[in-house]
């Protein structure tokens, strides 16, 4: 019985063995089976992927990006082609051996191409998107493709690509209309990418490239290639079909390059402020300068290059980005006067020969308040034209007192001062017009209550915020006198074959129905200001009647006031019109007419629209010659410009 026990107990022990080792087994291929259904169903798309990329890769191709042309055909912005040393994570099985071979390329002075922290940083963003390609090196010279080729061998996965590149052809002078380009930033790209963008696209940051970005982008293409294990290119799969990319449309300007350039070589580079011109009969936008400014070509260059750039730009405190034209807003100054004298004569309250009861002895006085005229000694008693003339706070002072509120902003807003002109560029600020209702409401939290005290200086131009586009706007509506269009700076999308697929036509932005007499005594008084012993002067122009008007605007940022001008020519029947602001530089006179002067004698001189002009009113020979021996200056700078760019 004993020795049957004992046998019972070893056949027990035999089974809970076997058991032990079937479930072992059993387990094992549990396993096996897990671990084949997770390869071959679970990550089958993936493993699909790999083994086809063993033997070939999709290549995107970019398409070429549209470029921009100013109004005669110029070219603005172009593409020039780059080379960049690339990676494709998946092919890269050792990263410390790629990177300590990439370390190892020196350049023709014998230096390291590439930096290991540098390298460490990209490879482990591009771990991240495995079947992405990503950009180790950029804007390489041929040299240094040559040596990453021939050590093919040593970096599997490093790639060669071939890119384009966005050149300006003018620099700083164009930054603020054509814009610049950059990558696409990490956390807007998942939203982009729906839209047809990859991994380390450029697209437009601002300006025109900005605005019109899905014109310039085109179509990008695809095609199939062939690799070897190192993910070289070895061309095209003839049996998968290439998609042929779309190139980007052609963008026409109506920006004038030789103004622009004029503009530029004019404005004080000490200085900060903008200047615009107009067509006032289109709204064409002929000129749109801000200084300071910026050459947008840092933003093309190699990323440690555009890294270091870009941080001096950004913290600049004259804020070189911030396009003053559209987004710079000041005070008016006695530019305004033109249209409290408007709406003076529009609603019957001012005759233009009439004289104001107080006479300019360089002071008014209304309660216990004095507001003095920028004439210490007097202007004496002046008509309105004499007024606008000599500019004289004291006549319109008692204007302001007359009119009131209402029928000054009325006339304000119906040449589109206060509010945005809805030109064709991100950026735009609408500034404000003072009055009873707005100034309450502004203020409201302050405590503080319109008063009639001022309206005083409301109708001299020291309480409202305009932008100098809005200020180029008036000037032409005031000689234009019957519509005012609104501005926009793109004329016409083209594709690259020279079809016209867009063209931007003139759009009324208000009509003004000016009386007669209203027209007459305002140009009357534009053309009085530019002429001798006007405040203007130093913006005529040989041959040409100019009308303008200067200003100087209270600044509480700094001791000297804004100086302002602003033109329009011929003053009865203007084809320009231009506004120049220049912070913290004193009178309009002195300092913005001469810059206004500077580029209205080069659009009559050189222009074909301003020669037509000249032509038509059949300006003599010799007084053609003396526009034309001003301009000559100008002409062997922008010469000297040019020579430079082509070296």
């Amino acid at each position: 019985m004993a020795f049957g026990s004992q046998i019972q107990d070893e056949l027990q022990a035999r089974h809970q063995k076997s058991y032990i080792l079937m479930g072992a087994v059993s387990l094992l291929f549990l396993v096996l089976i897990l671990r084949l259904i997770y390869i071959q169903i679970i990550q089958a798309d993936l493993n699909i992927r790999l083994s086809k990329e063993n033997a070939m890769r999709l290549k995107v191709i970019v398409p070429p990006r549209g470029r921009i042309f100013d109004r005669n055909g110029e070219v603005l912005a172009r593409n020039r082609p780059s080379y960049s040393i690339c990676v494709l994570p998946y092919k890269v099985k050792n990263r410390s051996h790629v990177i300590s071979s990439l370390c190892m390329i020196k350049d023709s002075q014998g230096l390291a191409v590439f930096d290991s922290s540098e390298l460490e940083v990209n490879m482990r963003k591009a771990g991240s998107r495995r079947f992405d390609v990503t950009r180790l090196k950029e804007d390489v010279p041929l040299d240094l493709v040559s040596v990453v080729e021939e050590h093919s061998m040593e970096l599997p996965g490093v790639i060669v690509e071939i890119e384009s590149r966005r050149e300006y052809t003018l620099g700083q002078s164009v930054f603020h209309v054509v814009g610049y380009m950059g990558e696409i930033p990490e956390e807007e790209f998942s939203t982009l990418k729906d839209q047809g963008y990859y991994y380390g696209d450029l697209i437009g940051k601002s300006g025109v490239e900005r605005q019109y970005e899905s014109a310039f982008r085109g179509t990008c293409g695809r095609e199939y290639v062939e690799v070897n294990a190192y993910g070289k290119s070895l061309g095209p799969i003839p049996n998968i079909p290439r998609i042929e990319p779309q190139s980007g449309n052609d963008i026409y300007l109506t920006i004038d390059s030789k103004l622009q350039q004029v503009a530029d070589i004019a404005f004080p580079d000490s200085l900060k402020g903008a200047v615009v011109a107009l067509d006032p009969r289109t709204g064409e936008v002929l000129v749109m300068f801000s200084s300071p400014s910026v050459d947008p070509n840092i933003f093309s260059m190699a990323t440690s290059l555009r890294s270091r750039n870009w941080v001096s730009v950004a913290t600049d405190p004259n804020l070189p980005l911030n396009n003053r034209a559209l987004s710079g807003t000041y005070t008016p100054g006695s530019t305004f006067k033109l249209i409290t004298c408007v709406a003076g004569m529009e609603s019957g309250l001012l005759a233009p020969s009439a004289y104001m009861p107080v006479s300019c002895k360089g002071a008014y006085r209304i309660g216990s308040r004095v507001a003095h005229c920028w004439k210490l000694s007097g202007h004496g008693s002046l008509n309105m034209i004499g007024a606008v003339q000599h500019s004289c706070n004291v006549y319109f002072y008692q204007a302001g007192l007359k009119l009131g509120d209402a029928p000054i902003n009325k006339y304000a807003r119906m040449f589109g001062l206060g509010g945005v002109t809805g030109i064709d560029l991100a950026g735009e600020r609408s500034g404000w017009l003072s009055g009873e209702e707005e100034y309450n409401r502004r203020f409201a939290k302050r405590g503080w209550k319109w008063t009639k005290g001022l309206v005083l200086d409301m109708a001299i131009g020291q309480t409202q915020v305009i932008t100098p586009i809005q200020l180029a706007l008036m000037a032409g509506g005031l000689g234009n006198s019957h519509f005012l269009y609104k501005p926009f700076i793109v004329k016409e999308e083209k594709d690259r074959n020279g079809n016209a697929v867009g063209r931007h036509s003139p759009e009324i932005k208000s009509r003004l129905d000016l009386r007669q007499e209203t027209r007459t005594v305002i140009h009357e008084a534009m053309d009085a200001v530019v002429k001798p012993g006007g405040t203007g002067g130093r913006a005529s122009v040989p041959g040409i009647d100019v009308g303008g008007k200067t200003g100087s605007a209270e600044n509480p940022q700094g001791d000297k006031t804004h100086a302002l001008f602003m033109a329009c020519a011929p003053v009865k029947d203007p084809v320009i019109s231009i506004a120049v602001v220049v912070e913290n530089a004193g009178g309009g006179g002195a300092i913005a007419a001469p810059i206004a002067g500077e580029i209205l004698r080069y659009f009559f001189a050189e222009t074909q629209e301003g020669k037509k002009v000249v032509s038509d009113l059949g300006v003599d020979s010799l007084t053609v010659k003396r526009l034309d021996t001003m301009v000559e200056p100008l002409r062997q700078q922008l010469n000297a410009i040019s020579g430079q760019e082509n070296q």
